[in-house]
């Protein structure tokens, strides 16, 4: 038998194709796997004794925005830790690029909001220039990169509440298949978050044609999630793709409209429309029934035009707060459902003056500062920065699971790879950053047998993997790269909660990234092996 570099053994491999799981050996030379099967008699530099455990792919999150977060914390603790090898960035229309100079604040001011205060040197404009800035700080994970339509249309039109002309679209067209030149894997929309709300319909089919030609590529959509558009969102989505003939993938499935409880198969009976005409649609979900965002996605957009400055004036101004303050009663989520306030917590401040309301919903909120739900929401919005992110309380478990269940349903955080310690670990963020892939595994295959440990794998990395295009990663193979996490399945589990987010997934002991070790033992090695990644 040949000399390998790193020999794991003993274990049960679940290879990410949802077939049965197998004893086997696995083989690696450099950052390939090069043989799976009984290796007994093999030597190797490193032995790992999976003995008791899983050896499956490394997880590829794809539905993430660690974009930034990435390079102020370049080992990706809480995800890394979890056995995730992969994040899939720039979701909901935002990519930290392509950058215009005469824009290059408002975009660095939209996307910052996650890093608590830290900066990141923007030396950057395109996806090859971030590629070569992560290349040099150095990376943990790998990285699968999208370009967003709220980047895209911030560097054309710019972060105003206007319709593209048709010079803006040829630009914007420009730079998407640009950003496909340099390895993009599709593009994204935050169709309730500005600017990529801004785009009609027409908008997001020709910047989607802009890409059709190159293989593999997708259309990844937050959809339009107003009230009562839970159908319509999702039907939009596909219409775009099926116009510009690329496959789509839904963001984050749910229903979070609450007169439309109930109705995930409803849903899902859209996608499953489509596929049978023979259209590529799939969707990610989160196993969580609650969801997290900038409060800004609860505000008239009309009011976020010109960006986070320019809508934290509007909060300034007496006649203009009393319309934003009518315009969500009676047109947005709370209509008609005042209850909600008590759903709706607040996650993460970006002032001292807001911090102590972490925790609290506005509800609470309201009590303690003699205000009305909306009035305490406002006022914090405003003394915040305009930069406010909350947790809302406002889906459903059994909706939750009817989408994870689905065969066409594949995991996705929608959180980010950040790290207890630090400027990163602070607030009450959502625990689907340190928990989704684990809680999984623990909670919904061991636990309750929501998944079959095969079918949970296979949609965390070779689902997920060919989605991406990737014909060389999300699975145990030989010719493979070496992208591997090893759990065990009786103890593997997500501590984080609610209550206290910052906490480590347990019971993954070992991670390698493209064939580099680095958790050993539940501790992190240290190495920084990552990539972004070109499709």
């Amino acid at each position: 038998m040949p000399m390998f570099d790193v020999l794991i053994t003993n274990g049960l491999v679940v290879d990410g194709t949802g077939q049965p799981a197998f004893a086997a050996d696995v083989a690696i030379n450099g950052e390939r796997i090069v043989a799976v099967g009984d290796l007994a008699q093999a030597e190797a530099g490193r032995t790992i004794d999976a003995t008791g455990m899983v050896v499956s792919p490394g997880f590829i999150d794809i539905h993430t925005h660690s974009d930034l977060t990435l390079l102020v914390e370049p080992f990706g603790m809480s995800k890394i830790r979890q056995g995730v090898t992969t994040e899939v960035s720039g979701n909901c229309g935002y990519s930290p690029y392509p950058v215009a100079p005469d824009h290059a604040d408002e975009l660095r001011e939209l996307l910052s909001s996650g890093l608590h205060g830290e900066s990141v040197d923007w030396v950057w404009s395109d996806l090859a220039g971030y590629r070569d800035f992560a290349a040099e700080r150095g990376l943990g994970m790998n990285v699968a990169p999208l370009v967003g339509h709220g980047a895209v249309r911030g560097a054309v039109v710019g972060f105003e509440d206007r319709r593209a002309t048709a010079d803006d679209v040829a630009g914007m067209q420009r730079l998407v298949s640009e950003s496909m030149e340099q390895g993009a894997f599709g593009l994204s929309t935050g169709l309730t978050l500005t600017p990529s709300a801004y785009g009609d319909t027409e908008e997001i089919v020709a910047l989607a044609e802009a890409m059709s030609h190159f293989p593999g590529r997708f259309y990844t959509s937050h959809t339009r999630l107003w009230a009562g558009w839970h159908i319509k969102g999702v039907a939009e989505a596909i219409d775009i793709g099926r116009r510009a003939n690329v496959p789509v993938q839904v963001s984050h499935m749910a229903v979070n409209d609450p007169p439309y409880w109930g109705q995930a198969d409803t849903v899902i009976a859209v996608c499953e429309d489509a596929v049978t005409d023979g259209f590529d649609v799939t969707f990610d979900v989160y196993p969580y029934a609650a969801s997290s965002s900038g409060f800004a996605q609860c505000i008239p957009t009309w009011a976020q035009s010109g960006g986070t400055q320019a809508l934290l004036q509007r909060l300034r101004n007496p006649n203009e707060r009393a319309r934003i303050r009518a315009d969500m009663l009676e047109e947005g989520l709370f209509r008609g459902w005042p209850w909600l306030w008590d759903r709706l917590q607040v996650s993460a401040a970006h002032t001292r003056e807001v911090s102590e309301f972490e925790g609290m919903s506005f509800e609470q909120a309201g009590e303690k500062m003699g205000l009305e739900p909306i009035d305490a929401a406002l006022t914090l919005m405003e003394r915040d920065e305009a930069k406010l992110r909350i947790i809302f309380y406002y889906r459903t478990e059994e909706d939750m699971k009817s989408f994870l269940r689905h065969p066409m349903g594949m995991m996705g955080s929608d959180g980010l790879a950040i790290q207890a310690s630090g400027p990163l670990g602070a607030g009450r963020p959502h625990p689907r950053s340190y928990g989704a892939h684990s809680r999984v595994l623990g909670l919904y295959v061991r636990d309750t047998a929501v998944l079959t440990m095969e079918e949970a794998v296979h949609k965390m990395s070779g689902q997920v993997a060919t989605r991406l295009g990737m014909s060389d990663r999300g699975v145990i193979a030989a010719g493979n790269i070496a992208d591997i996490a090893i759990f065990d399945p009786d103890t593997v589990a997500d501590r984080a909660s609610f209550e206290d987010p910052h906490q480590y997934a347990v019971g993954v002991p070992y991670v390698l990234v493209n064939g580099e070790v680095v958790v050993a033992e539940g501790e992190h090695t240290g190495a920084l092996p990552g990539r972004v990644l070109a499709a």
